[in-house]
């Protein structure tokens, strides 16, 4: 059985909490930020559904869903990719600040276990959460020192168990 990424990506820069004086799920991203998002929707190959196949070369497969946290700098971190392949974005209580990892990593089975691409964008801490329950239960993680705003963490799956992981830097903006 081939392998399935779940792309998890921390939202792109956005405005410092301290000069934001709104409800923090209603802050943006900042022009960086911006131009991270675009990057990451660069990544992935936006092909419409049933066209040829094409090489992917340094592209990602073609997202099958996106799901974000509330947040509006996770949204608009996924907009440019949902824009290129004309997929929506649902936003889920599992994706936010704060969320907790076990719950997210139940998600993240049955995700695996439907197959296709989904590409999720949540928040540093619940990340690095995650990362920790799948450090706990044996998956494999090369080289993975941080999850920087705008990166992209690919658990490959197999058979509906999350193996191993990869890191994707964020671009240079």
């Amino acid at each position: 059985m081939a392998r399935v990424p779940i792309y998890i990506v921390r939202h792109a820069h956005a405005v410092a909490r301290e000069a934001w004086a709104g409800p923090d799920r209603n802050r943006p991203l900042t022009e960086r930020g911006v131009k991270e998002a675009r990057a990451i929707a660069h990544r992935f190959d936006a092909a419409p559904i049933g066209s040829p196949v094409r090489k992917h070369g340094t592209r990602e497969l073609r997202p099958t869903s996106l799901m974000s946290s509330h947040a509006e700098r996770c949204l608009a971190t996924l907009q440019p990719l949902a824009s290129a392949c004309r997929l929506p974005i649902l936003a889920v209580d599992f994706l936010s600040e704060g969320a907790d990892a076990t719950e997210l990593l139940v998600q993240l089975k049955n995700m695996a276990a439907a197959g296709g691409a989904p590409v999720l964008c949540s928040h540093g801490d619940v990340i690095w959460a995650l990362v920790e329950v799948l450090a706990a239960a044996g998956a494999s993680f090369s080289e993975l020192a941080e999850v920087r705003k705008g990166s992209i963490l690919v658990l490959e799956t197999e058979a509906g168990t999350i193996e191993s992981a990869r890191y994707i830097p964020p671009a240079k903006v």
